[in-house]
């Protein structure tokens, strides 16, 4: 699903216009309904709705929502900040909401504010859409800032007011609504899956109103938004003769004295995503932990407390760092391997790390590899950011002189290509910010590369099951509950849930 900029999204608009032959204000009552849909699936009618419209179409769709859910029983007060000019579409749907006898204030100053000590009200913001480009001022601005100190819950419709919707990044201190949850239509805003405006847009709800799914087509985008039907027909069945070579042979190169639970996490993971046979080579003081732990894996030791040997190449798809520590012959044996392979590499961890600090090998590092850094990690390979769109565009400079893929691990999880396109990941939730989570996706992504995925689907594949199952482990035991061993028992659900198969 492609991510528009807001001229872009304006024209699909129109375009839907001129296919479907509707008019302006019938796909407003389109996106407003769908609205209100969601917000009376999710509130009770005993909620007092405060709706806050600006003059232009965004306070055109609160106006027509504020109709729509008064006509269901819903108490509905509209407040609109006073302007000399409204749009064509504010006034047709004022209007209509006029003729419901619902209750409406003009808003001249901070004197006219209503009082919102009543935790029950619920406030809809429909103040500015993403047609905004400026900082908000004046008694909009001390609006939008009084209704954040409100104890409320505050739904945003389309984007959370202030907030541009391409590149917020000058704009982070102006007055932006701090929203519970935003109502966005069609496809998502960049702005709102950037880590910097978190604060601002609360839980991300896509609604779809119905846009032209061909215009939406023609527009040229290097932004993504990674959905379960991103998948359709590129998970291929297993063809009944298949044996376990088929799927290739994972080499995790992992662990240290302390740390072999990473080794054990990352193996089963591999196990769990497919894989066929699965090696850890690991230091010889984890081998009875792993050979108990995962049955299933081959052990090669290495070292007596970490890595300290040559790493075997023989014909395995090889993940290498989690755990391994940052000791002297660690880092000799994993700036070796990273020459003597031309095969693409996951490099997550302490390999990452290591090789941060040597920025003259870069270049040796196999086309195609996978690095996996959160961003602190990131920020050793690519410097200190000014804001997300930067550390995006450093992203991708470095992707694209190297020829790999860079995944920035966090909350909609980015995969950076060597073609400077990025795909946002839409699985996952919080509760995944766990220890050992990490080192899963490593194994995940190695297994999918085994199995003959490309790296480009094997990093928004793996990344896609990776935030599915830790989903459903959420959904069963909440997301503070969720650890990295539920994450891997939750693969195979994970994998069913993608591919529609149903479960016995």
């Amino acid at each position: 699903m492609k991510i528009l900029t807001a001229q872009q999204l304006k024209r699909v608009d129109q375009i839907t216009l001129e296919k479907e032959n509707i008019t302006s204000i019938e796909l407003m009552e389109r996106a407003a309904n769908t609205c209100a849909e969601w917000i009376i699936k999710h509130y009770k009618t005993h909620h007092n709705f405060y709706i806050f419209c600006g003059s232009g179409n965004n306070g055109g769709d609160g106006l027509a929502i504020a109709r729509i859910l008064k006509l269901k029983h819903y108490i509905v007060s509209v407040f609109i900040v006073s302007n000399a000019a409204y749009s064509d579409e504010f006034e047709e749907n004022f209007e209509r909401w006029q003729k419901t006898g619902g209750p409406t204030k003009s808003l001249h100053s901070d004197d006219d504010f209503p009082d919102l000590s009543n935790k029950n009200i619920v406030i809809i913001d429909a103040l500015f859409g993403i047609g905004l480009n400026r900082e908000v001022k004046g008694l909009t601005a001390t609006l939008i800032n009084t209704l954040n100190h409100a104890d409320n819950d505050i739904i945003s419709i389309d984007i959370p007011s202030g907030l541009h919707a391409d590149n917020n990044a000058t704009n982070l201190h102006a007055p932006i609504i701090r929203a519970t949850h935003t109502l966005t239509f069609e496809l998502p805003k960049i702005a709102l899956l950037l880590p910097e405006n978190q604060e601002f847009s609360g839980s991300l709800n896509l609604l779809s109103i119905g846009l032209n799914q061909n215009a939406i087509a023609q527009q040229e985008s290097n932004y993504e938004w990674v959905t379960a039907a991103y998948f359709h027909n590129r998970i291929p069945k297993r063809n009944k003769f298949s044996h376990k070579g088929t799927f290739g042979h994972v080499k995790i190169v992992a662990g240290s004295l302390g740390k072999i639970g990473a080794a054990i996490l990352s193996s089963k993971a591999a196990l769990r995503t497919g894989a066929g046979l699965v090696t850890a080579e690991i230091p010889y003081c984890g081998y009875t932990a792993m050979q108990s732990a995962n049955p299933e894996v081959m052990v090669i030791p290495n070292g007596e407390k970490h890595l300290d040997k040559r790493i075997d190449l023989d014909d395995y798809h090889i993940a290498i760092g989690p755990g391994i520590g940052i000791n002297e012959d660690t880092e000799k044996e994993t700036i070796r391997l990273i020459s003597r392979t031309t095969e693409p590499l996951v490099i997550d961890a302490d390999a990452l790390n290591i090789l941060a600090e040597h920025k003259e090998d870069w270049d040796k590092i196999p086309r195609f590899s996978i690095l996996t850094p959160h961003p602190k990690e990131l920020s050793r390979w690519i410097g200190h950011w000014k804001n997300d769109f930067e550390k995006l565009e450093l992203t991708a400079n470095l992707a694209e002189e190297l020829g790999i893929y860079i995944i920035i691990k966090g909350a909609y999880t980015t995969t950076v290509t060597p073609k400077r396109n990025f795909f946002f990941n839409s699985s996952g939730n919080p509760g995944m910010a766990t220890a050992g989570s990490g080192d899963v996706l490593t194994g995940i992504l190695i297994a999918l590369l085994a199995q003959g995925y490309s790296s480009e689907i094997s990093c928004l594949l793996g990344t896609y099951l990776h935030g599915c199952a830790g989903d459903l482990v959420a959904l069963e035991k909440g997301e503070p509950a969720v650890i990295a061993s539920d994450i891997i028992e939750n693969l195979g659900k994970a994998y069913l849930q993608l591919t529609k198969i149903p479960q016995s």
